[in-house]
């Protein structure tokens, strides 16, 4: 850099004191005079740009050491009075001095300057003589180059948290002290359709929330409202466990532009540096999935997916409610048990889907009775309760009641047939029955059962004498697993005559449980156990394989074969294995299938006529003679009867008792027996235990009778001597 040019002698004043002052000042000024000389470049200004003052001094060049080329400084053009010019230099960097008057301000980054170039704030004032005419200039400087990084650095702290915000997945937005959204990320704006445009610099972050304005959580933290949010968010907030004074809560928002959702968001007060709080950032979470999980969770806990009617769960927690309002308005509670008739004989013959259709059908059927204040429950397989909230009265709940079971009992169309589906209902009163849903619903139960055995088809109220009947039989569905493996089941058989020689023809096969403790027990007793256990298929199976060894004496005893009657249940009739253990078994025993004899009931097998037709015939077509057992007490079609491939048709005892005291019943069984004769079948009298109804039978022509008249079902051994007697009484 060259040594400037020094030029004549200056107008401003230059005293001693006012030398040492602008000498000595720690703010970087340079004074010119009206010639534009420098007369003063004191030593901060030396600092400042890195020039001593002696190259400067007495030269015009008072911009030198800040531009590369000769151009005016702002002081040059105060002292040339060219205010117009001043733009021209400094576009967008100047302004008047709000402090001074006549003075400038600017600032400027002088690359030229020490340290790589210095950011410079500087001020111009022109000086003036007594008669106010301009004799110079004034400009100090001060170094803001500190200032412009900390700015800088500040600027690029704010941009960074803004781009933190804006790229955060966590759906965000931030307030300030006057409730004005300044940040609303990206995460924000697709979780709810709002854009950050429409929301930042306004107080209309509600709009994205809700329908009418109210506080979102971040404007009552910014407010300290403590005691609103918890009445803005009724049970569903709560303090941070994490945040001071930050508050979280959970809402359903329906209104959502992207769709409605579940929310989980927290509020949490931004401080400043004093402590105060000026703001504040609200961070949204979306739990609808997780929401809609729990709400499925919630149904299947409390509503049975099959029928959609509540569950055990669900009616436990609404009769604990109930009996809590009836404790305190002394109000009458009734609840409903219910189990569907020979629902498992048609699950099992007709199927598994079959079954689910009626379990529906008869659930809609039952809630049509009751009203909607009252909960009607699928407590299990085929077993239904209702609870009925306040009735009139106790004649209210029997006409209820009568009503459900009407309805349930009505033609059902299913699966292409027609089912007639029956239900036996026990009923229990609160408090007259129980002051608990525990012993409500054990007496219901009970009762049920009693109206099961009693009156199927109707029912029970609870008594006291119920819950020793309902005792048995648990202690009895527990005892049935140890009966058939430890010996304690045994076989009777009943002898059937042919009615016109007295001739023992064969015996039926009848279960016995010799119970250890309650002595012999009759099969209406534990069959439906076995049934309900799943114990029917090895116990019937065990009765096949049992009764054939035992059938195997009776010709060498008798001198002639004696038919062996066995009863299947309807589980046995579905069983898959069933034609390959009657096969196996008279295949180890010699047994001809012949004079073997499978009964089935006229309900099992018109349960699903054409898959029955399908195994009679597998049956038959094996040797086996078949039987129709309680022939009368169904529902069996003439046409489909024809078809099947029967043997033998028994005749119910029903019919056979009133012989010969009623003349219906013995027009009845007169056409039983002419049919069966018309088809080619040969007829059995069931419960034959009179000389009148032995007489009719020999009239009209019927084959064979077993019944009291003649011999009571005997043991195993019994029966052998009764065979020996008959056949010595015959030889």
């Amino acid at each position: 850099m060259s040594t400037p040019k020094k030029l004549g002698t200056s107008t401003v004043p230059n005293n001693n004191l006012s030398s040492q002052i602008i000498r000595n000042s720690p703010v970087a000024t340079f004074v010119i005079d009206i010639h534009h000389q420098v007369v003063h470049w004191n030593r901060a200004c030396e600092i400042l740009t890195g020039i001593p003052a002696t190259e400067v001094v007495g030269t015009d060049r008072s911009w030198w050491p800040f531009y590369p080329q000769k151009r005016p400084s702002m002081a040059d053009l105060l002292v040339d009075g060219r205010l117009h010019t001043v733009e021209q230099y400094y576009a967008g960097k100047y302004r008047p001095s709000q402090v001074m008057p006549e003075t400038w301000e600017a600032e400027d980054f002088f690359p030229g300057l020490p340290d790589g170039g210095k950011w410079v704030a500087f001020t111009a004032t022109p000086l003036k003589d007594e008669a106010g005419k301009i004799i110079g200039a004034i400009e100090t400087l001060r170094d803001t180059t500190a200032e412009k990084q900390a700015e800088s650095a500040w600027r690029e702290t704010r941009h960074l948290v803004h781009e933190v915000i804006d790229g955060s997945s966590v759906p965000m937005f931030v307030l300030n002290e006057h409730h004005q959204v300044t940040h609303w990320n990206r995460a924000c704006e697709a979780l709810n359709g709002v854009t950050a445009e429409e929301m930042v610099g306004s107080s209309k972050q509600w709009q994205a929330f809700y329908p009418e304005e109210r506080p979102v959580l971040a404007d009552l933290v910014i407010d300290g409202a403590i005691e609103e949010i918890p009445e803005r968010y009724k049970g569903r907030c709560n303090p941070s466990p994490l945040i001071a004074n930050a508050w979280e809560a959970t809402g359903h928002f329906p209104l959502f532009q992207s769709g409605p959702k579940w929310l989980y968001f927290t509020a949490a007060p931004l401080y400043g540096l004093n402590g105060a709080i000026i703001g504040a950032v609200e961070t949204l979470q979306d739990i609808t999935a997780q929401k809609e999980y729990e709400q499925q969770l919630e149904y299947k806990a409390n509503y049975d997916t099959l029928t959609g009617l509540a569950n055990r769960n669900l009616l436990d927690n609404r009769l604990r409610q109930a009996i809590v309002h009836a404790q305190r308005q002394n109000l009458l509670l009734a609840l409903l048990f219910i189990d569907l008739d020979n629902f498992k004989q048609v699950n099992d013959t007709m199927g598994h889907s079959i079954g689910d259709e009626i379990l529906r059908a008869c659930g809609e059927r039952i809630t049509s009775v009751v009203r909607d204040i009252d909960t009607v429950a699928r407590v299990s397989g085929d077993e239904f309760n209702v609870l009925i909230y306040d009735p009139d009265s106790i004649e209210h709940v029997t006409s209820i009641t009568n009503r459900l079971i009407d309805q349930v009992g009505t033609r059902l169309p299913v699966g292409g047939k027609e089912l007639y589906i029956g239900c036996s209902v026990g009923i229990a009163l609160y408090p007259h029955h129980g002051q608990d849903p525990e012993t409500l619903i054990k007496n219901a139960d009970a009762a049920m059962y009693r109206a099961k055995n009693r009156d199927r088809g109707g029912f029970r109220y609870y008594t006291e004498d119920l819950n020793k009947d309902q005792a048995l039989w648990m202690e009895l569905k527990q005892e049935l697993h140890y009966a058939l493996t430890s010996g304690q089941l045994e076989l009777y058989y009943q002898p059937q005559y042919n009615i016109q020689n007295g001739r023992i023809t064969g015996a039926e096969a009848l279960l016995r449980w010799n119970h250890p403790h309650k002595g012999l027990l009759l099969p209406d007793l534990f069959i439906p156990l076995a049934e309900e256990t799943n114990l029917i298929i090895p116990i019937g199976n065990w009765v096949i394989r049992t009764a054939v060894n035992d059938a195997q004496q009776w010709k060498n005893v008798a001198g002639f074969d004696v038919r062996l009657s066995v009863n299947l249940s309807a589980r046995q009739f579905r069983y898959e294995e069933l034609l390959d253990l009657l096969e196996s078994i008279i295949s180890s025993s010699g047994f001809h299938p012949l004079f073997l004899e499978l009964e089935l009931t006229e309900s099992m097998v018109m349960h699903n006529p054409v898959q029955s037709a399908e195994m009679l015939k597998k049956l038959k077509s094996k040797g086996f003679s078949l039987a129709m057992d309680d022939f009368g007490t169904g529902y069996s079609s003439l046409a489909y009867l024809r078809r099947y491939p029967f043997d033998m048709i028994k005749i119910d005892q029903s019919f056979i008792g009133d012989l010969g005291r009623n003349a219906e019943a013995e027009a009845i069984v007169r056409a039983m027996l002419h049919l069966g004769r018309a088809l080619g079948l040969r007829m059995v009298a069931e419960g034959v235990e009179s000389q009148a109804q032995q007489d009719f039978l020999v009239a009209e022509g019927c084959d064979e009778i077993q019944g009291f008249l003649f011999s009571r079902p005997l043991p195993a051994n019994d029966f052998l001597q009764l065979l020996a007697m008959h056949a010595g009484d015959n030889s």
